[in-house]
């Protein structure tokens, strides 16, 4: 009987694991088939070879995904069969740690060895993969910088809130999983307000964007909605990749539009602007607020969860985790809770592309130009050898955004 949470998950883990490689399996033969079939919206706005090269990267981008998903698998199995999530404990303490200590260092040093052990599947993507395709512009010492950067950023302000976590556990009771919901979700709030301000530009250059026609436009169409904004501003994304985006961040006074350098260079003045009012769209229709919501009740349910699961044995036993321990209890959640609920997601991103939906309708409604709304989609489809024919089954679980040519043929009935 103690055993049944381990067979719980292995069937869980396995039905999870076989769907993904169904759909992309599914999804590649999808890919496949489209060789020398350029949809009719697309022929004459992409070239034949740039779109046969779209095929080749997205087939080799899912390839190399089935092999680390294997990579994953195993060391998963490694994880749990091996028992090292508990010998690292018992580590720790034959060290001299206990408390709060105990607990923060033993996150840390999961964390910091599942980011070892991803870093081969990082490099490989990044200078092989997209080096290949010609989107990678980053170097091995901006590559190293940003991942020390990281790593600063999370004991600065990871470290602290994990104290926090730990401390409520032993301090607050029985109820402490409201408290340390509390202190997580106020913790991502004020991340959230403070990204653009102090954050990002640790990674990467804001220059105001420059006084023009663009900016005046921006600047009139924010005003028409009454959208209000502390800045517009253009990041030097371009020396780290040749993908484009644009998006706004931060929250109240704060808040700040964010082009990229590489979007200007791809995407004329008109369709910049319909990509602004899409993303000005967001905030408008409250996209933000009901995401925020979702997740308010999503993590306090996983509090809640994790609550009961804290003093369950079998919980424990199922990972080869050893005695119950609030430390272990919370690194073995994050780990393998999703694979519990992984069909979920399916859910959240059928509602994040309805929310794409009604920020292309905002668009067109509030900028008035339909054309230059899906020539802009066109265009950064063309640009980031964008998918354009992913299997429907595929897509409905995996995608966040509609296709391309879903988002097209919605503008064109508007």
């Amino acid at each position: 009987m103690d055993r049944w949470f381990f067979w719980a998950f292995v069937f869980f883990f396995t039905l999870h694991q076989a769907w993904e490689i169904f759909l992309t399996l599914l999804n590649n033969r999808e890919i496949k088939k489209s060789r020398g079939r350029i949809p009719a919206y697309f022929a004459g706005k992409i070239e034949p070879e740039r779109y046969e090269k779209g095929i080749d990267y997205n087939l080799e981008k899912a390839r190399f995904g089935l092999i680390v998903r294997g990579y994953d698998i195993l060391a998963t199995w490694v994880i749990i069969l091996s028992g090292s999530l508990n010998a690292l404990d018992l580590w720790l303490k034959g060290a001299g740690l206990s408390g709060l200590h105990l607990s923060v260092l033993y996150c840390a040093a999961v964390g910091l060895a599942l980011t070892v052990l991803r870093l081969p599947v990082t490099l490989y993507s990044t200078f092989i993969i997209e080096q290949k395709y010609g989107f990678n512009k980053t170097t091995f010492p901006t590559f190293l910088i940003d991942l020390l950067k990281g790593f600063g950023l999370s004991i600065l302000l990871g470290g602290p809130l994990l104290y926090l976590i730990f401390w409520l556990y032993a301090a607050a009771g029985q109820f402490w999983w409201l408290w340390a919901f509390g202190a997580v979700f106020a913790f991502e709030l004020l991340i959230a307000a403070i990204y653009p301000t102090w954050l990002a530009p640790i990674f990467n250059k804001f220059t105001p964007l420059p006084n023009g026609p663009l900016k005046e436009a921006i600047l009139k169409l924010a005003d028409k909605i009454d959208f209000k904004l502390s800045g517009i501003y253009t990041i030097d994304g371009s020396r780290r990749s040749a993908h484009s985006n644009a998006y706004f961040a931060g929250m109240g006074r704060m808040r700040r539009i964010v082009l990229f350098d590489t979007l200007q260079k791809q995407l004329n003045e008109p369709e910049i602007l319909a990509v602004l009012g899409h993303e000005m769209g967001h905030n408008k229709k409250r996209h933000i607020q009901k995401q925020l919501a979702l997740s308010f009740v999503l993590s306090l349910t996983g509090f809640w969860i994790l609550s009961l699961l804290m003093h369950y044995g079998p919980f424990y036993s199922a990972f080869g985790a050893g005695d119950p321990a609030p430390h272990k209890g919370l690194v073995l959640f994050s780990l393998f809770a999703g694979h519990f609920t992984f069909f979920a997601g399916a859910f959240t991103n059928h509602l994040s592309r309805k929310y794409e939906y009604e920020a292309d309708r905002f668009s067109v409604d509030v900028v008035g130009d339909a054309p230059s709304m899906a020539s802009s989609l066109a265009a950064l489809s063309r640009e980031n050898l964008s998918n354009l024919t992913p299997h429907p089954w595929y897509s409905f679980y995996h995608y966040t955004h509609p296709t391309t040519l879903e988002r097209i043929r919605a503008i064109e009935t508007l």
